[in-house]
Order: structure tokens, then sequence, then C-alpha cells
């Protein structure tokens, strides 16, 4: 259980990180509005004045909650967002990747295409000639 003096230490932090509460009007919901990436705490409320004077309340409420473990674990699960990205993974930068269209080929010619990496290069020095 979470003392008085370690939630107000950890609410003072909290403060320090929002930085002055600048409430927004959501036209959505009709109410003015403050949130902060780093905190999933959000009030609303009548008038800016409001929201200023209410939400360290519900932030130091997530607090409490939080020193008490008494969060679910997705409710600060933070995520990079490269969704399975690699180190080193994909093209290198600066390179460029050659335009493609894709066309229908007789299969004669598309597996002749594929068997042989020099028909293509040999396809456009014809098709330069007769250009």
């Amino acid at each position: 259980m979470a003392t008085q003096k370690e939630i107000k230490e950890h609410l003072e932090i909290a403060l320090k990180e929002v930085g002055k509460i600048k409430p927004w009007f959501d036209e959505e919901v009709n109410e003015w509005i403050f949130s902060h990436p780093n905190y999933p705490v959000e009030y609303g409320g009548k008038s800016p004045q409001e929201v200023i004077k209410n939400y360290p309340k519900y932030l130091r409420e997530f607090i409490r909650q939080r020193l008490n473990n008494n969060l679910s674990p997705l409710t600060e699960k933070k995520t990079k967002g490269h969704g399975g990205k690699r180190q080193g993974a994909g093209r290198p930068r600066g390179s460029v990747k050659e335009k493609k269209e894709r066309v229908n080929l007789p299969q004669d010619l598309a597996y002749w295409f594929k068997q042989d990496p020099k028909a293509i290069e040999l396809t456009r020095k014809i098709m330069q000639k007769r250009l």
C-alpha cells in the first residue's frame, strides 16, 4: 500500500513532466479536455479552470493505483510501433529500387524471363535499337 508521502512525491514528478496544463475544447464531446501522452489520464470539464483544477486530482488517483499495482498491464504498455522491424532488415538506405509494372505475358516468354536472368537485359537492348 502506497503512503501519502510516496504518492505526493510521484505526483510532483508527474506534474513537472506534464508541465503547464493547457486544456482544449473538444466539439465532439462539447467539453474542455486535457490529457498528456505520458499518462493515460484524461479529464474533461465545462471550463478550462475546472480542468486545470481537477486534472491533478485524477492524476493523483492514477498514481495511487499504479503504486498499489492495481492497473492492468495493458494500461501502460508502450510499443515502439515498428511492427516486427529488425535491425538491418530491408533495403539499405539510399539504394534505389527499379520501377516495375505488372504485365501479362504469354507463358513461354514468362518462362524464358524466369529461367535466364540475362533475358531481360537482352530484351532492353533490342527495344532500345528499335526506338
